[in-house]
C-alpha cells in the first residue's frame, strides 16, 4: 500500500514538472504576435544613425571626391594628397617620417574601399557630380540621377518613393558646408546632424593622424544615394538585419524574462523532498559541475538568442523553407509550432535542471558537492596526489640499496626547472627566488622529519635495551622504516626467547617437583617394606606379601626411570631407529590384544574402523608398538568407564591417518597442549598410577619417524590424530 502511494506521488511530481515547463514553452510561442507588434517600438532607422550606414556614406563621399581630383594635369595624385593637409612644416624630420607608414595605409584603405564599393554595397545606387566641372560618377539602375536636378516633377518623385525605401541628396558648397536638398525614408534634421557630427569628429576614422594632418572638407559636390525596397544580401542588408534582430530581441526580452522567472519560481517552490522523487533526479545531480554549468549557460544563451535563431524565422514563415514544396501550409505551420515548443521545452528543462542542482547543493553542502562533482577539483586533487607520490618517492631513502635511478631523476627534474628559469630572462630571477624558497621549505621539512624519525627510533631502542619488550614500533619512520622493521624483528626474537626461557624454567621446576614426587612414592614404599622385613618374628605369609609389594614397587620405580630415559633420549635425538616395513593395521590389532585385560577391567567398548588390506609404512615397529600401547593404556586410565572408544585407520592417497577418540571421565579444564609435556597427567591431582610421560613419549617417537602428532578436545571428547606421509 505504501509502495503504491509512493509511486503515485512520483507520478504526480513528474506530471507537475513537465506541465510547468510545457506551459512556459507554449506561452513563449503564443507571445510571437505580440513580440512582432512590439518590435516596431524598438526599431531604429539605420539611415539616421551616425554609425554604420552614414559613416560608410561619408567614406564613399571622400572616395568619389578623390576620383574627381586624382588627375592633376599629367600627375596622378594619391588619396592623401587630395584629402589631407599638413599642419606642420618640417618635412624631413623624424616626426614626419613616422607618418609615412600611416599615410600609405590610408591610401591603401581608400583604394580598397573604392574597389569594394560595388561588391559590398550592391544595393546602393549613387550619383556624384562635380558642380564645377560637371564630371559624373554613378551606379544607378533607376532614375535616381533625376534627384540631382532641382526641377523634378511630383510624378517622378512618387515613382522614386515607390521604388526606393531611402534616398538622399547631399550638396557641398565651395566652403565645404553640407546641405540636404532632398531626403526620403529618414528624418532630414537627424540625418544632417549625424553627418555633421561625423565630419566634425573624425571623418576618416583615422584619429592617430589628427595631430599631424587636417582633413580637407569636400567642396562643390553633389551626391545622390538611393536604397531600393527590394534588396539582396550586402552590407546594407546586414545593417537592416542587425537592427531587426535588436528590435525583436528587445521586444521578446520581457516575455523571455517572464518565462524564466516562472521556471525559476516553480523550481524553488516545489519542495526538495518532492524534487528528489523526480525521474532522472540522480542522473541530473551526478552531472559534473563544469558540464552542468556549461549546459545551463548554453541553454540560457540559446533562450535569449532564440529571437535570431527561431522567432523571426517562425514569424516570417522562413523556418522550414526547405519543406515548402513537400508539405501544405497547414502542415508547415504545425511543424513550425512543434519545433518552437520543443526548442523552448529543451531550454527551459535544462534551466529547471540547474535549479534542481542548486537545491541539491544547498542540501548536501557546497564543499561536499565540489569534492564529489567538480572535475577541476578532482583533477587538481589527482595532480596534487601524484605530486605528493613523486615527492614521497624522491624523499623515501632506502638505506639498504644504492638508488642511482632516483638520484638521476631528481637531478634531471632540477635541471629542467633551472633550464626553464634561465629561458625567462629577468622573470627567471624572480622564478629562481621562488624556487629557492620552495626548495628550502621542502628540504627543511624533510630534514625535520628525518630528525624526528631518528629520535623516535632511538627512543624505541632505548626502551628495548632497558628491558621493555612491549614498546610500540608501528609508527611510520620514513627513511628508518627498514631499520625499524629489523629492530622489531629483534624485539620479537628477544620476547620469544624470554617467553621460551620462562616456560623452560617453569617446566624445569615442575619436572623436578613431579620427578621428586613420582620417585619418592615407590622409594618410600620400598624403604618401609625393607624395614618391615627386618623383623625376625615376621610370619612367612606376611614376608611373602611384603616381598610381593617390594617387587611391584621396584618394577614401578624401574619403569619410571626407563620412561624418563626414553623421553630424554627422544628429546635429544639420541635414538637409533630400526626402520622396516610395518603393517599399521596388524600392529594396532596386536597392541589391542596386549592391553585387552586392562580394557576389560575398565569396561570400555572398542569400536574399530580398519582397512581390509594391509597398510605398509616405513617405521620402527618396536617404538610404534610403544606409541600405540601408551595411547591405549592412557585411554584405559582416563576414559569414562563403560564408554565407547573409537579407533580409526584411514588409508589416504598421500598419507595414513590413525585416530583415537574417547570420552574423558574427568573434565579437562587446562590447556590441552600441556598433556604432551613431560610428567603431565589427565588428573591434576596425580591420583592415578603412572609417570605422566606416556603422551610425551608417544609424541616424541612419532615425530622422530617423520609423523605428525596432534591432540585436541571438544567438550569431554579427547582425540589423538597421528599422520604419516606415504
Amino acid at each position: 500500500m505504501l509502495d503504491t502511494k509512493l509511486k503515485s506521488n512520483n507520478y504526480i511530481i513528474n506530471i507537475v514538472v513537465v506541465a510547468v515547463i510545457l506551459i512556459a514553452s507554449i506561452g513563449m510561442c503564443i507571445s510571437y504576435p505580440k513580440i512582432q507588434k512590439d518590435s516596431d517600438k524598438f526599431r531604429n532607422n539605420i539611415f539616421e544613425e551616425e554609425g554604420n550606414f552614414l559613416t560608410d556614406i561619408n567614406k564613399i563621399n571622400y572616395s568619389l571626391y578623390y576620383k574627381m581630383y586624382e588627375q592633376n594635369g599629367d600627375k596622378k595624385l594619391s588619396p592623401t594628397d587630395v584629402i589631407l593637409e599638413r599642419n606642420f612644416q618640417k618635412e624631413n624630420d623624424e616626426e614626419n617620417n613616422g607618418y609615412k607608414y600611416e599615410l600609405e595605409n590610408l591610401d591603401s584603405e581608400i583604394y580598397n574601399f573604392e574597389k569594394d564599393l560595388n561588391s559590398d554595397f550592391e544595393n546602393l545606387e549613387y550619383y556624384a557630380v562635380n558642380k564645377k566641372s560637371n564630371e559624373v560618377k554613378q551606379v544607378t539602375k533607376g532614375k535616381i540621377d533625376d534627384l540631382a536636378s532641382k526641377d523634378i516633377s511630383s510624378e517622378a518623385m512618387s515613382e522614386l518613393k515607390e521604388k526606393y525605401s531611402f534616398y538622399i541628396v547631399l550638396d557641398y558648397d565651395d566652403k565645404g558646408n553640407v546641405n540636404i536638398e532632398k531626403i526620403y525614408g529618414a528624418n532630414k534634421e537627424n540625418v544632417l546632424n549625424s553627418i555633421q557630427n561625423i565630419q566634425r569628429q573624425d571623418p576618416l576614422n583615422r584619429g592617430y593622424l589628427q595631430d599631424g594632418f587636417d582633413v580637407k572638407p569636400i567642396t562643390n559636390m553633389r551626391f545622390v544615394y538611393g536604397v531600393p525596397k527590394n534588396i539582396s544580401s550586402d552590407r546594407i542588408a546586414s545593417y537592416m538585419h542587425q537592427e531587426e534582430n535588436y528590435a525583436y530581441s528587445s521586444a521578446s526580452r520581457v516575455y523571455t524574462n517572464i518565462a524564466m522567472i516562472f521556471i525559476v519560481l516553480a523550481g524553488l517552490l516545489i519542495p526538495y523532498k518532492e524534487i528528489k522523487e523526480l525521474a532522472g533526479f540522480r542522473k541530473i545531480v551526478n552531472i559534473p559541475l563544469e558540464i552542468a554549468s556549461l549546459l545551463v549557460i548554453l541553454s540560457i544563451t540559446f533562450i535569449y538568442q532564440g529571437v535570431e535563431l527561431l522567432i523571426i524565422k517562425s514569424i516570417k514563415g522562413e523556418l522550414l523553407t526547405f519543406a515548402q514544396l513537400q508539405f501544405s501550409k497547414d502542415i508547415i505551420n504545425i511543424l513550425t509550432y512543434s519545433i518552437n515548443v520543443i526548442y523552448w521545452f529543451v531550454g527551459f528543462s535544462v534551466v529547471f535542471a540547474g535549479i534542481i542542482i542548486l537545491k541539491y547543493i544547498y542540501k548536501s553542502g557546497l564543499k561536499t558537492y565540489i569534492k564529489e562533482k567538480c572535475l577541476v577539483y578532482k583533477t587538481f586533487a589527482y595532480i596534487l596526489n601524484k605530486i605528493q607520490i613523486i615527492l614521497k618517492w624522491c624523499t623515501n631513502i632506502q638505506l639498504n640499496k644504492k638508488d642511482n635511478k632516483k638520484i638521476i631523476t631528481i637531478v634531471g627534474i632540477n635541471f629542467m626547472i633551472i633550464t626553464l628559469m634561465c629561458s625567462m630572462w629577468f622573470l627567471g630571477i624572480l622564478a629562481a627566488i621562488a624556487y629557492s624558497v620552495v626548495l628550502f621549505v621542502m628540504i627543511k621539512k624533510q630534514y625535520n622529519k628525518v630528525t624526528n624519525d631518528y629520535t623516535d627510533l632511538l627512543k624505541v631502542t632505548n626502551e628495548i635495551s632497558s628491558g621493555n619488550l612491549d614498546v610500540n614500533t608501528d609508527d611510520d619512520l620514513g627513511t628508518f622504516n627498514l631499520l625499524k622493521d629489523e629492530i622489531g624483528n629483534i624485539q620479537k626474537g628477544f620476547k620469544k626467547a624470554v617467553d621460551e626461557e620462562v616456560k623452560s624454567q617453569k617446566m624445569k621446576t615442575e619436572l623436578i617437583s613431579n620427578v621428586s614426587h613420582d620417585l619418592k612414592t615407590p622409594l618410600t614404599s620400598i624403604i618401609t617394606y625393607v624395614d618391615l622385613l627386618k623383623d625376625k618374628n615376621l610370619s612367612d605369609e606376611k614376608r611373602e606379601k611384603y616381598l610381593d609389594t617390594l617387587d611391584r614397587k621396584s618394577q614401578r620405580l624401574q619403569e619410571l626411570i626407563e620412561d624418563l630415559f626414553e623421553v630424554s633420549k627422544a628429546n635429544s635425538g639420541n635414538v637409533n631407529l630400526n626402520i622396516v616395513d610395518v603393517d599399521i593395521v596388524s600392529l594396532m590389532k596386536q597392541t589391542l590384544l596386549e592391553v585387552d585385560d586392562k580394557i576389560k577391567t575398565s569396561s570400555l567398548n572398542i569400536r574399530n574402523n580398519f582397512p581390509s588390506d594391509k597398510v605398509i609404512l616405513k617405521l620402527d615397529s618396536q617404538r610404534m608398538f610403544r606409541v600405540f600401547e601408551n595411547l591405549l593404556v592412557n585411554i584405559t586410565k582416563y576414559a569414562m568407564e563403560g564408554s565407547r572408544v573409537y579407533i580409526d585407520i584411514f588409508d589416504k592417497d598421500d598419507y595414513v591417518e590413525i585416530s583415537l577418540k574417547n570420552m574423558t571421565a574427568d573434565e579437562i579444564n587446562f590447556n590441552v597442549n600441556e598433556l604432551v609435556e613431560r610428567f603431565v597427567r589427565g588428573d591434576k591431582s596425580r591420583n592415578t598410577e603412572g609417570s605422566g610421560l606416556g603422551l610425551a613419549i608417544a609424541k616424541s617417537f612419532v615425530e622422530l619417524q617423520g609423523g605428525e602428532f596432534d591432540v585436541s578436545i571438544d567438550g569431554d571428547l579427547f582425540k589423538v590424530v597421528i599422520k604419516f606421509a606415504k
